[in-house]
């Protein structure tokens, strides 16, 4: 199980902030770039031998660039089905209430009968068009247009209720390094702890001010970490000995983490990815339950509800976690609701 540990850069030095901010949007170009390219069919292998001569990135973020840019390709194809199910499921409640409406079933509150019809009848017009796109994408092998930045930033730029220089934040505000056991957890982007000043910092190789010849230099900037996850981290990124070398020296081996950058309203998260043994699995419908303990869990939009029986199918014990906000707040806000409420089923089972 991937799990996710969120930090905050408490850097003032503007111009190693500066020089974050370029890295980022270099990458952020380069992301772009692997997207277009691997929608006009490229290859994803000589993508990454071509980024690195025009972004001058190294070549591993050139990896993450197409990878990232992978990802978005393939999730937006297996949402296709269920965009379409979605419209569909909206032009059939809509032609019900243009039935209703016309065999006076219902009547209208605010508006009078033609208006409130025609609207219904517009909407019906542009939920089929919709449709008919997303069944061209799927019939084709196509996906539908990805806006860097976010659809509603695009428009909020094209009424000028956002500045272009706003509109080229959004879309350059991530820096992504994935994890290697081989590179002391990653290559590009690092947690270290600082015993001289009790403080931890990030660390980020930055190929864009490389010299010939050298290593790319590394901004570090102090981190501020959870006092909660400090230990749980310090386990993680520090490496445990495995043993000694010939020459006496230890042997240390290092669990690879993921580490993902932001930027937000002008502040920078580091976001620490990296995968936690999982006890227990999801059985199959059909298959012959095999543990001492098995747990059902009810999902609802306002509370999940947990329970524990034995193989017998005798009661053990049992739980409901409340989240009755997800009602009502906003999608980003759900979003964290729902990773703290199943981070709390996780560790209650």
């Amino acid at each position: 199980m991937k799990t996710v540990r969120g930090m905050k850069i408490i850097s003032h030095d503007a111009s190693q902030l500066c020089s974050l901010d370029e890295l980022m949007r270099v990458f952020g170009s380069a992301k772009r770039y692997a997207f277009n390219r691997l929608l006009e069919g490229r290859n994803a292998k000589d993508i990454i031998k071509h980024l690195p001569h025009q972004f001058q990135l190294n070549k591993r973020f050139a990896e993450d660039a197409v990878l990232l840019a992978q990802s978005l390709i393939s999730s937006q194809r297996e949402l296709l089905p269920m965009r379409l199910e979605d419209v569909q499921a909206k032009i059939e409640k809509t032609e019900q209430k243009i039935d209703d409406y016309q065999h006076g079933r219902k009547t209208p509150k605010n508006v009078d009968f033609p208006t409130c019809l025609g609207g219904l009848h517009q909407r019906l017009e542009k939920l089929k068009a919709k449709e008919a796109e997303l069944k061209q994408h799927l019939d084709q092998g196509t996906i539908p247009r990805v806006i860097f930045g976010g659809r509603e930033n695009f428009y909020k730029r094209l009424k000028g209720n956002i500045t272009n220089e706003e509109w080229k934040d959004l879309r350059s505000n991530q820096l992504y390094a994935r994890g290697d056991k081989s590179k002391k957890g990653n290559l590009n982007i690092r947690l270290v702890y600082d015993d001289n000043t009790n403080q931890w910092y990030v660390e980020i190789a930055n190929p864009l001010e490389q010299q010939k010849g050298k290593h790319a230099p590394r901004l570090r900037l102090p981190v501020l970490v959870p006092e909660e996850y400090e230990e749980e981290i310090i386990d993680l990124v520090m490496g445990e000995q495995v043993g000694v070398n010939a020459k006496g020296n230890p042997i240390i081996e290092y669990r690879p983490y993921t580490v993902e950058i932001q930027r937000k309203n002008g502040e920078y998260y580091v976001h620490l990815i990296y995968e936690e043994e999982v006890y227990g699995r999801e059985l199959a419908y059909d298959e012959p339950i095999q543990a001492e303990r098995i747990a059902g869990i009810d999902i609802n939009i306002d509370r999940i509800a947990v329970s524990i029986v034995s193989k017998q199918g005798n009661f053990i014990q049992s739980k409901v976690f409340y989240c009755h906000e997800l009602e009502y707040v906003r999608a980003n806000k759900r979003n964290n609701i729902v990773g703290e409420t199943v981070r709390d089923v996780y560790d209650w089972l």
